[in-house]
């Protein structure tokens, strides 16, 4: 147990690289589960499948199959988090009820619920349907869940930078992710590593796709690791970290 390298992502699923954690190793944990979206599901933007580097990945589970899987994942995240876990997720066709799912199962350590309403949200793939304009971030915590006082925190010196429940941001639109069709925008993890940690702890992301969580990581002065299936993804995101990787070697 305990033979990870910091700042690397590990080609492999979570629960392996979790497996090699202790209890408590990692600070926060910033990240984005598969959605339940289906192999084949079509882009509506450019009429391409959205899950082309997921090729092995079935995204189609029953949904007791996903809410299981989503318990899984839950549980260890709580295990080897010291403090808090972030976790984006917007609840649709393929994962239908995920959401009171996990409120219900994990009430208990479910400290803030954050909604992310979307400022420029996508349009509806059928005309017969609503459009998606917000998704929810919940933060379970070991820290008094009860309340909702971030005691590991300081939120009095933000300079204006208000600390709300209720983030309005756009979709994310980064050139750097386009391998990415679900890669979500550098404001997300920028905004909970900056509020929710302190320089010098590590954030792990179990779903890190292109990098955006250890992008973050780095600009504020974090540790990261991060798990991945897709080889294609890991080459991506060590691309875009290059420079960063560099500038710390430097000093």
């Amino acid at each position: 147990m305990n033979n990870l390298e910091l700042n690397k992502i590990y080609c492999e699923s979570n629960l392996e690289t979790m497996a090699k954690m202790p209890n408590d190793f990692v600070d926060i944990v910033v990240t984005s589960p598969p959605y339940n979206i289906g192999k084949n599901r079509i882009n509506n933007e450019n009429g391409k499948p959205t899950s082309k580097s997921y090729l092995d990945y079935e995204d189609n589970l029953s949904k007791e199959e996903y809410f299981q899987q989503t318990k899984i994942w839950i549980d260890e995240l709580l295990r080897v988090t010291k403090h808090h876990v972030f976790y984006n997720i917007q609840e649709i066709t393929g994962n239908k009820g995920v959401i009171r799912f996990i409120q219900n199962e994990y009430k208990d350590y479910l400290k803030e619920t954050f909604i992310w309403a979307k400022s420029n949200p996508a349009s509806c793939i059928v005309d017969t349907m609503c459009g998606s304009g917000y998704e929810y971030i919940f933060c379970f915590s070991h820290d008094n869940p009860q309340s909702r006082k971030f005691n590991y925190c300081d939120f009095s010196n933000r300079k204006g930078d208000y600390v709300n429940n209720v983030i309005i941001k756009p979709s994310n639109h980064d050139k750097e992710t386009a391998g990415h069709s679900f890669a979500f925008g550098d404001w997300l993890p920028r905004f909970f590593i900056k509020h929710f940690s302190k320089e010098g702890d590590i954030v792990y992301d179990p779903f890190m796709g292109t990098g955006t969580t250890a992008k973050a990581a780095h600009i504020y002065k974090r540790k990261f690791i991060g798990s991945e299936i897709s080889q294609e993804y890991v080459d991506l995101a060590n691309k875009r970290l290059e420079p960063y990787l560099t500038q710390q070697t430097l000093f």
